[in-house]
């Protein structure tokens, strides 16, 4: 499996035994999220003879029993490590403790970047697929650039608590014929069979090669690569999208832009006959771009697209704008319907591909935004979604809240869910610092950001904030419903020599009713890491 950055690990010398399967030595998880007084066990998938032995890398955030039963004890991040005591092999699965459910989903800590991501429910389990990004985008060849060489699959059970399943293809096991002079792994789809229960692939590369691989289970590995053929000849093509549909048939999008069969013998090729141009239902005004997704509610196709916000020619690529067409049959005719979501004015928006998906009930639709600053790296965000009564899309908004579908008392926001700046599409404001939190730097006065949505049946009484600043005098103000809104409250907030503190303020307006909320520096310099609203 491939791994997350961890520290070296530790020489494991006293702690619980379990005696190991056979095969290598190798956990079914490299990164899981938990609530305090929750209980896992973690799953050695095969190792040597001998015993396994269990340690926590700290105790006062997750103990492990000698089974590989993990116990979450306080909030934090603990590397939970495996090793067979015989052989000398080891693994290890970094377990976070705490980690309110919000926007993005995944934990900083993790450095785990999806973008692109297609959800999927399979077996009653949601699953995300997507490209993965490096962090800055700097790979491990020392090139800047978009994604890497690898995915990981991540999964959840509720929508909040994640897992990392660890890596579930690395371009390095896909044949030369088939991947030719590939450096990365760009935006993949997976269907499930529905003839043989087995998982299949679709996905591509920088340079264009499209193909189909294969797999046991959705997370992988997937394994026997054969390129995408359409009479016979290999796609130069992107981003493929996938839809079984209830009779079974397998249906594929890809850029530019096209609908089309698989054929039920072997899904690597395209049926000819069925191959539908979708340009001619698209606007031209703001132009087709790349990253199409199908989907089916009732008896209604979505054929969802990113677009280009204006003409490449006139404008450049500024893919901010996730679109979607509608139809009654999966080849078309289709209909424009409008935006489902965009992140235009959100710093360093690169694209916003994504898709929606059903699961406990809701509709979530997934997609990615930069860090700013990163612009080369991006992460998951999950909004519920809702639709009208003719089966169109109502137009969502980039949240902080997320899954939650708005923060109440209590709830602690992490900076690094902030959805609007004051620099606009310019970065200016946030910081990421790998090995600590995400935290907003406002070095101007005036300076702002925005967190969306806050629902308070009974209005707080008191705002508590994670700051820092080293000028006696900073100021801050808290808004809602615009940068210069009704004043939730403000303070003069003391100089605490640059070290992260909390400071309770009173709260002079805490009405809500779903609504933004707004934290201003009126007098900087002055950071933030997180924040919440207190009863």
């Amino acid at each position: 499996m491939g791994r997350l950055m961890m520290p070296a690990l530790v020489a494991v010398l006293v702690a619980g035994c379990s005696t190991a399967p056979s095969g290598p030595l190798a956990l079914d998880r490299v990164a899981t999220m938990m609530d305090e007084g929750d209980i896992i066990t973690l799953n050695a998938e095969g190792a040597s003879s001998g015993k396994l032995v269990w340690t926590s890398g700290d105790e006062s955030v997750a103990s492990v029993s000698s089974r590989g039963e993990v116990k979450a004890v306080a909030s934090g991040d603990a590397w939970i490590y495996v090793g067979n005591r015989r052989t000398g092999e080891k693994d290890s699965c970094l377990v976070t403790v705490g980690y309110e459910a919000q926007n993005p989903i995944l934990p900083p800590s993790w450095e785990l970047f999806i973008a692109d991501g297609e959800p999927h429910v399979f077996d009653g389990r949601m699953y995300i697929f997507g490209s993965r990004d490096n962090y800055d985008g700097l790979g491990s060849d020392g090139r800047v650039v978009w994604c890497s060489d690898n995915y990981h699959v991540i999964w959840s059970d509720d929508m909040i608590h994640w897992t990392d399943a660890g890596e579930a293809l690395n371009l390095k096991d896909v044949p030369e014929e088939v991947k030719g002079t590939a450096a990365r792994l760009w935006a993949p789809d997976v269907f499930k069979d529905p003839k043989t229960g087995k998982y299949h692939m679709a996905t591509c590369t920088n340079n264009g090669k499209a193909f189909i691989l294969d797999a046991d289970r959705p997370e992988g590995p997937y394994t026997n690569a054969r390129s995408l053929t359409l009479n016979g000849e290999e796609l130069g093509h992107i981003d493929p999208g996938i839809l079984v549909d209830d009779d079974g048939k397998v249906y594929l999008a890809l850029p530019k832009f096209i609908v089309a069969q698989l054929d039920p013998d072997e899904y690597s090729h395209i049926i000819p006959e069925t191959v539908r141009d979708m340009t001619p239902y698209m606007p031209t005004d703001n132009e087709p771009f790349e990253g199409p997704s199908l989907r089916k509610r009732g008896d209604t196709y979505y054929y969802i697209y990113i677009q280009n916000t204006g003409k490449v020619a006139e404008n450049g690529p500024v893919p901010t704008r996730m679109a979607y067409l509608t139809a009654k049959h999966p080849l078309g005719p289709y209909t424009y319907q409008g935006l489902i979501i965009t992140n235009h004015n959100y710093p360093d928006a690169g694209n916003v591909h994504g898709s929606f998906e059903p699961f406990l009930g809701q509709y979530w639709l997934q997609y990615h935004k930069s860090v700013p600053g990163l612009r080369l790296t991006r992460v998951a965000n999950l909004e519920p979604m809702e639709f009208n009564g003719d089966g169109t899309i109502k137009e969502v908004k980039m949240s902080t809240s997320g899954v939650r579908g708005a923060f109440g008392a209590g709830d602690k926001v992490m900076a690094a869910g902030a959805v609007e700046y004051s620099t606009g599409r310019e970065p200016g404001i946030f910081q990421l610092k790998r090995g600590s939190q995400p935290f907003l730097s406002f070095q101007e006065d005036g300076q702002w950001a925005c967190f969306r949505w806050f629902d308070f049946p009974v209005a707080p009484r008191q705002f508590t904030i994670c700051y820092q600043t080293h000028s006696t005098g900073s100021q801050l103000e808290v808004r809602k419903g615009s940068p210069d809104g009704p004043v939730v409250c403000s303070a003069t907030l003391p100089d605490n020599g640059w070290k992260w503190k909390e400071i309770i303020l009173p709260v002079q307006d805490g009405s809500m009713d779903k609504e933004t909320l707004y934290l201003v520096a009126t007098k900087a310099p002055l950071a933030v890491k997180y924040f919440r609203f207190n009863e």
